[in-house]
C-alpha cells in the first residue's frame, strides 16, 4: 500500500536516465524468466464495477470471507472521513472497525493516524499498518504501529508499536505481510525491511538502503512519468511486500522498481555476514510500474500495472500473464482476492489526488473498485 509512502524528487530526468542505462549491463539474468505477454487474455466483460465513492480515493481492498469488503482511504493523498471503511453485503458503509478508531483527533495510540497497508490472515485476523505520517512531505506526528483486528468480532485486539530503533527519521512504513508470528514491513521513506516478532514486539531492520529496493526508476503512467510540482521525477522506495504461503520467501519492490525475492531464513541466521545479507536479494521479475500487489493462497502474485492500466499475474513457476488491459483502470492500486475466483481492484487515480497535484486534486469521480473474474484456464502457450 499500498502504494506509496513518500513522495520525493530524488534526481533530475537526465541523472535518472544515466543511472538506468548504466544499470542495464548488470541486471541479473534471473529477472528475465519469461517475458510478459502483450495481448491480454480477458475481454472487458470480465471487469465490472463492484462499488464506488464520490468522495474518497481508495487505494487498497481486502475481501472478508463473509462477503464484506474493507477499503483503505489513506489520509496522505487528501482523503477525509474514515481511513478504513467496511462495505457490508447490502452495499452500505461504516467506519472500520468503528468510528472511534477513525477519529481525526485523540490519543494516537487508540486511533488510525495514517493508514499505510493491510493484510488478511486465514483465521480472519486483519493487520493494519499505521505509518504515523499523515503528510508525506512532513515528519511523523505519531509512532508507527501495527493494529490487529478480529474481523469476526470487528474489534481491535492488539496495538503493537514499531520500535523506533528500527526506523530512520525519514522512514514511512508502507506495506505489511504476516506469516505465523512474524510481520514483514516495507519502508518507503528510507528503503529497508523491518522484521517484527509479533509475540515480543521486537523489530529489526534489514537491507537498509539496499539498491534493489530503492527508487531508481520513474513511476510511469500511460501519459508518461509522474513528476512533482516543480517538474522533478517522483521516486518512492520499497512500498510493496508479500510473503509466500509457506513463509520461506518475501517479495518486495518500489512502485517504479523491479520485483525482488529474499529467503526469510536470512533474517534469523546468526552466522550471516553483511556481504551475504546484501547478496541475498534476487531480482525476480522486471515488472512495470506497479500500484499494488497481492499474493494468492497458491503463491500466485497479482500486480496492478499503472503504466498500461493492466492486471498481471505471476505464478510460483514464474509464468507471467497479462489478464486484462482496460482504460477504466486508472492507476489500479492494491487488489484483494475472494475465495470464489475474483480479484477486486481500486482504480485509485492517485496521480490525480492532491498529494500528486500540488494540493489541487483532479480526480474523476466516482472512484470505482472493479471486480475481475479470473481465468480458470492455464496460461496460453
Amino acid at each position: 500500500m499500498p502504494l506509496p509512502s513518500n513522495i520525493r524528487a530524488v534526481m533530475s530526468r537526465s541523472a535518472l536516465a544515466t543511472i538506468l542505462f548504466a544499470g542495464l549491463g548488470v541486471t541479473s539474468s534471473s529477472a528475465w524468466a519469461v517475458h510478459m505477454p502483450k495481448v491480454p487474455e480477458l475481454s472487458a466483460s470480465a471487469l465490472e464495477p463492484f462499488t464506488q465513492s464520490d468522495k474518497q480515493v481508495w487505494d487498497a481492498v481486502v475481501m472478508l470471507p463473509d462477503g464484506r469488503a474493507v477499503l483503505e482511504a489513506p489520509i496522505w493523498v487528501g482523503n477525509t472521513g474514515p481511513q478504513l471503511s467496511v462495505r457490508q453485503t447490502d452495499g452500505s458503509f461504516a467506519p472500520y472497525p468503528d468510528a472511534a478508531w477513525n477519529a481525526e483527533q485523540g490519543d494516537p495510540s487508540q486511533r488510525i493516524v495514517s493508514t499505510a497497508g493491510m493484510t488478511l490472515l486465514a483465521d480472519g485476523t486483519l493487520w493494519v499498518l499505521d505509518s504515523g505520517v499523515p503528510n508525506h512531505k512532513a515528519d511523523a506526528v505519531a509512532p508507527a504501529k501495527l493494529i490487529q483486528i478480529d474481523t469476526k468480532q470487528n474489534k481491535v485486539v492488539r496495538v503493537l508499536p514499531i520500535e523506533a530503533s528500527a526506523l530512520h527519521k525519514e522512514s514511512i512504513v508502507s506495506g505489511v505481510a504476516v506469516h505465523g508470528n512474524t510481520a514483514y514491513v516495507a519502508d518507503s521513506g528510507v528503503a529497508g525491511v523491518l522484521v517484527i516478532d509479533l509475540p515480543s514486539a521486537s523489530a529489526r531492520r534489514f537491507l537498509d538502503r539496499h539498491p534493489a529496493i530503492s527508487a531508481t526508476r520513474p513511476i510511469t503512467t500511460p501519459t508518461g512519468p509522474v513528476t512533482t510540482a516543480d517538474g522533478h521525477l517522483l521516486a518512492i522506495d520499497s512500498s510493496m511486500i508479500a510473503v509466500s504461503p509457506d513463509g520461506k520467501w518475501i517479495v518486495l519492490q518500489p512502485p517504479g522498481g523491479y520485483l525482488s525475492r529474499v529467503e526469510t531464513t536470512i533474517f534469523t541466521d546468526p552466522d550471516v555476514t553483511p556481504a551475504a545479507m546484501e547478496e541475498s536479494v534476487t531480482q525476480w521479475y522486471k515488472t512495470p510500474s506497479l500500484g499494488g500487489m497481492t499474493m494468492g493462497p497458491d503463491g500466485t502474485l497479482y500486480w496492478s500495472d499503472i503504466s498500461t492500466g493492466s492486471i498481471l499475474s505471476y505464478t510460483i513457476g514464474r509464468i507471467p500473464r497479462r489478464l486484462i488491459t482496460d482504460p477504466r483502470l486508472k492507476w489500479p492500486a492494491t487488489p484483494g482476492l475472494d475465495a470464489s475466483g475474483h480479484l477486486y481492484v481500486p482504480a485509485a487515480q492517485l496521480n490525480h489526488t492532491a498529494a500528486f497535484q500540488n494540493g489541487k486534486a483532479s480526480v474523476e469521480w466516482p472512484v470505482t473498485v472493479y471486480k475481475l473474474t479470473l481465468p480458470t484456464t492455464p496460461p496460453p502457450t
